[in-house]
């Protein structure tokens, strides 16, 4: 009996051996029960990617416009008098001349069936003589001439010589070649009456309506009697030139004739400070410039040589 007690105490002492040898080799600690030990820690390096990155959106270079010598020379805008003649090679491709007669939208009088214009102011044209004679409450009004070739205005300089003088002829008529006719964009308006003959313009009703209210279509009265010195042109109530109406607009409300509005814009405004005007379709900003490139304006613009030294940049507002 002694000796079953003595081996089983001999056992237990080797198990609680082992048991503190095993605790050792742990690091003398125990896991607690339930207690979930880190995993393994892998062989393989975590690589962490780095977030995609847009690249920022580049803002695209601004458009540049590029002008030649003969831009100067063309345009609505263009001034042309005994000084600075109309340039026929410079407007060739441009001119895009329409006859009165088969292009006007309403029947009014043509004094010629051959009378033309320059096709982007007809339907201005067209309407001023319609609201004029809306005004005046007739069917009077209508074109004694408009544009002519260099030879047409040749034999009218001989015609007018030859009736009333070399004198009277140079007062009243352009030598050929500086002559506004040339450019399209020039009319002289008459009176027509029922029976076929034509009476005094610059005696009318429609003289006075044309005079104040031109603008509203883009006109100007081109050669004013205060306006002889300037434009070499004795007065003449019956010439209208069409500038584009911002343009026309300030010119009549300010007293500039074209050779003066020309004047004002190269010495008083530029890109950076231009020229503003409100009329009746809008608020545009003038201004002149001597570039030949320029950066293109934002909206709706225009741009005009002046036919002495530069362009005229002409943008609407938004």
């Amino acid at each position: 009996m002694n000796n079953k007690k003595c081996l089983k105490a001999q056992i237990l002492s080797a198990l609680l051996l082992t048991l503190a040898l095993l605790i050792t080799a742990c690091g003398g600690k125990k896991p607690a029960e339930n207690e979930t030990l880190p995993p393994a820690e892998s062989s393989t390096a975590s690589v962490t990617a780095a977030p995609e990155t847009t690249p920022a959106e580049s803002t695209p270079a601004p458009v540049r416009l590029s002008f030649s010598e003969k831009d100067i020379h063309t345009g609505d805008l263009i001034l042309v008098n005994s000084s600075y003649p109309f340039d026929f090679e410079a407007n060739e491709a441009t001119l895009d001349i329409k006859n009165i007669r088969e292009n006007q939208s309403f029947y009014y009088q043509v004094d010629k069936l051959e009378f033309s214009v320059a096709g982007r102011i007809l339907p201005h044209l067209d309407a001023m003589i319609a609201a004029c004679d809306e005004a005046i409450g007739t069917k009077e009004t209508g074109i004694t001439s408009a544009y002519r070739t260099k030879e047409y205005q040749q034999g009218v300089m001989e015609e007018i010589t030859a009736a009333y003088g070399e004198d009277y002829a140079k007062k009243y008529v352009a030598a050929p070649g500086y002559s506004e006719h040339h450019t399209g964009l020039a009319v002289d308006v008459g009176i027509f009456y029922p029976d076929g003959s034509q009476g005094s313009f610059s005696e009318s009703q429609n003289a006075v309506w044309m005079r104040n209210n031109c603008q509203h279509f883009g006109f100007v009265r081109r050669y004013a009697e205060d306006k002889t010195a300037i434009t070499g042109i004795s007065n003449e109530a019956w010439h209208f030139r069409y500038v584009g109406m911002p343009h026309a607009f300030y010119m009549t409300a300010h007293n500039l004739c074209l050779e003066e509005y020309i004047d004002f814009l190269r010495a008083g405004t530029s890109e950076d400070e231009p020229l503003t005007v409100t009329c009746d379709d809008g608020t545009y900003d003038i201004f002149f410039t001597a570039e030949m490139e320029i950066e293109e304006p934002e909206g709706m613009y225009t741009v005009s040589g002046n036919n002495v030294d530069g362009l005229i940049v002409t943008v609407k507002r938004k």
